[in-house]
């Protein structure tokens, strides 16, 4: 259920943002947009561990470690996004629009769910995750797939209006502070993200939610001339596609 509301909330957005941008009168859908991709994602985390509970999906959503490490992680990203908005550190200078709905101290309620989205997105295609060594490697991964995206996001979200950087240089007026800090801050929270599921539907659905989400903001870069994010987004795709295709978890069937 959750995957359907996802993505035709997707393909209403993407629609609207590419032609004739979304009506003010639909503007809560913006936040909302978010929210639904954080939930698609736990969706795709928290899969039942046998045959017989596929029946009934919603007694995930009861488990208390889905809420513990969903709470840890919007937190997480809600706490390092207030240092940001009033200290100016890490990310550097910036400051939010109401694009995204309800501000709580200056930032926006959904972007806790942003980073639920891009962290669980970005360790799923990343797998692994048994061991403390594992995890460590998984967080690598993690904070690479969630840099490549911000590189897109970023510099569309600041020539669109979503949020705006005060100080000029970096890559298309974003500073390079703030990569740096997504890849820490990605790889970081994924550390409080259970294993990831390790079969082939579930891989390969996270490799489409990935890519789809990076194409989109590739091409409003494009559409706002913005080539070196649309040419990234082209590699993010492309490097996704790789990953799947040499992922061992792509042999292992779902239960």
């Amino acid at each position: 259920m959750v995957q359907w509301v996802y993505w035709v909330w997707y393909a209403i957005g993407a629609i609207l943002m590419l032609t004739i941008g979304v009506p003010e009168v639909l503007s809560f859908s913006n936040g909302l947009f978010l929210v639904f991709y954080a939930l698609y994602v736990l969706d795709l985390i928290y899969q039942p561990s046998n045959r017989s509970a596929l029946s009934d999906q919603s007694v995930k959503w009861l488990r208390p470690d889905l809420w513990i490490a969903s709470f840890i992680i919007w937190l997480g990203g809600m706490g390092v996004e207030w240092i940001g908005v009033h200290t100016h550190w890490p990310f550097g200078e910036y400051a939010y629009s109401s694009f995204f709905g309800i501000h709580l101290f200056s930032v926006p309620v959904t972007l806790g769910f942003a980073w639920i989205a891009v962290v669980g997105n970005s360790a799923l295609i990343s797998g692994g995750g048994s061991t403390w060594g594992g995890k460590l490697v998984r967080a690598l991964k993690t904070g690479f797939w969630a840099i490549v995206l911000d590189l897109v996001l970023d510099p569309v979200a600041h020539a669109r209006g979503f949020w705006e950087w005060q100080a000029p240089g970096g890559f298309y007026g974003v500073p390079w502070t703030n990569y740096v800090s997504w890849f820490i801050m990605g790889a970081f929270l994924s550390l409080f993200l259970p294993v990831m599921p390790k079969d082939r539907r579930s891989l390969l659905r996270a490799k489409w939610l990935y890519q789809l989400f990076i194409l989109l903001f590739g091409l409003l870069a494009l559409k706002e001339g913005i080539t070196g994010s649309f040419i990234i987004a082209i590699a993010g795709v492309l490097l996704a596609e790789g990953s799947w295709l040499y992922d061992p978890r792509r042999k292992i069937q779902s239960v």
